[in-house]
């Protein structure tokens, strides 16, 4: 015991540190070149699964922001990435070592420059007072504390490629206290670089109205651990009044920003994009990939980017699509007893043929909470991939003809109207006189847009007489 306490106080002062942000000292198992590291490793991951938004435009309009941000952060000599990920959700994160990720359904509902700065600025925050390296540290004394060694890897998660172990760096919960901290830096960091510190509150307001509404592209990230929306825009509100005091700023002089902050979010996809898959009439289409699937009548549907989801409404049974995680051109054949020798074997396994495209369908049992759960794989060779659809379930009796049945309807996609099929964009309209919202969403005619949703974009009632010439967001109908 002496000898562990005495390795354990070897850590603590070797781990000591000052804060850039509190200039306390604190104890980081982290050093500033391993958390430069953590960045660039899981950077391609992050990429990967959330995907690169493709306008270079608003790529460069947020790099240059962020970079404006971080000039005046406590850890300007930091090399800062910026990136905006394709992903409708209203989010926006960063990982340690500098890397800021913004979601182009955050731009969406940004309404000027110095909002974003204020966004931007939070997530360099959480950088700059290290707040994911003093996450990593408090797990990894817990590890030396009890002595944990390892975790267990069930022999089902060799079916997906979705656990990537530098993703998890995006899971670490901060606290309240942290992210009130990052709030009062995204305040301070937009006043620095000459942003109105008080447009940063507005955006708050419009995440408690997205609360309220239900919208389900609002991810938890910002609203689960986050201060609630109302007390965030009361504090920041102060906060970007004492900014301007503190700092000696002129008001009328900040910059705010609306009208280039619209011009570059112009075109900006909105919404899912169906070309990463979408659902029609039960059957879910993906143009990139040109297949389709019908999935089983009445189940609920989730897709990812890494995987598409079908889930019984009773939850008794779930189907999975995947890409297999396998080289290009590999068999059926070879990838089932690939399975095999890292432990997944088979009960029963048999050559298969889907309209026209060969494969192997395989029986496996999987050991779970409570019993055990039937999983009937399907591997499709199709083109120079290798394709998985996986039915899991335990009533292997009731659902086996139903997943056997939705595996069979795997399909090339060869309809060009489908093949073709773009998303929803974001437009900038200059309203004309006697506009409102809902006349403007009338003459959408967009299905998935209402007047009220516009309203929220717009931070306007819909039936608001719009000043003529004044820019208003709008969404173009893709498919």
């Amino acid at each position: 015991m002496k000898k562990f306490n005495l390795c354990l106080c070897l850590v603590l002062l070797a781990g000591c540190a000052r804060n850039p942000v509190t200039g306390k000292r604190e104890i980081v198992l982290v050093s500033e070149s391993q958390e430069a590291a953590m960045g660039a490793q899981s950077n391609p991951q992050v990429r990967e699964q959330y995907g690169f938004a493709p306008d270079a435009n608003v790529q460069r309009y947020v790099q240059a922001m962020g970079n404006k941000l971080a000039a005046v952060s406590h850890r300007p000599g930091l090399e800062w990435h910026f990136t905006v990920v394709d992903s409708p959700v209203v989010n926006a994160f960063a990982i340690p070592g500098g890397y800021i990720y913004v979601t182009r359904g955050i731009l969406a509902y940004l309404n000027n420059e110095a909002e974003l700065a204020g966004v931007v600025g939070h997530e360099i925050g959480h950088v700059t007072a290290r707040h994911s390296v003093r996450q990593i540290t408090r797990q990894q004394l817990a590890q030396i504390g009890i002595g944990v060694g390892g975790a267990l890897s069930p022999a089902f998660g060799q079916f997906s490629n979705l656990a990537g172990s530098s993703l998890g760096l995006l899971f670490l919960r901060f606290s309240r206290d942290d992210e009130r901290q990052s709030d009062r830096l995204g305040v301070e960091y937009a006043a620095r670089a000459g942003y109105d510190p008080r447009e940063v509150s507005h955006f708050f307001d419009v995440l408690g109205r997205l609360s309220d509404a239900g919208d389900r592209q609002t991810i938890p990230g910002w609203l689960s651990t986050h201060p609630d929306p109302p007390e965030r825009v009361k504090v920041t509100g102060e906060l970007g009044e004492e900014w301007i005091r503190t700092l000696g700023l002129a008001p009328d002089r900040l910059l705010v920003g609306r009208d280039p902050h619209y011009q570059a979010i112009n075109n900006l996809a909105y919404g899912d994009n169906p070309r990463d898959g979408y659902v029609a009439e039960g059957h879910f289409y993906h143009p990139e990939l040109r297949f389709q699937i019908q999935f089983p009548g009445g189940w609920h549907i989730e897709n990812t980017r890494q995987a598409v989801f079908a889930v019984d409404p009773r939850q008794a049974a779930e189907i999975q699509l995947t890409v297999a995680p396998a080289p290009d051109g590999t068999t059926a054949e070879a990838y089932v007893q690939q399975l095999a020798s890292r432990g997944l074997r088979p009960q029963s396994s048999a050559g298969i043929n889907v309209n026209g495209y060969h494969g192997v369908m395989a029986l496996y049992s999987i050991p779970a909470e409570g019993g055990t759960l039937a999983a009937i794989a399907a591997f499709i060779e199709y083109g120079s991939k290798l394709f998985q659809v996986v039915g899991t379930t335990g009533d292997y009796r009731s659902y086996r003809n139903v997943i056997e049945d939705s595996i069979r309807t795997f399909d090339r996609l060869s309809d060009p109207k489908i093949l073709n099929v773009q998303p929803d964009r974001l437009k900038i309209y200059t309203a004309k006189q006697g506009d409102t919202l809902a006349a403007i969403a009338e003459r959408l005619n967009n299905p998935r847009v209402s007047a009220d949703q516009l309203g929220i974009l717009n931070r306007m009632a819909i039936s608001q007489p719009i000043a003529p010439g004044r820019l208003v967001k709008t969404v173009e109908r893709g498919y």
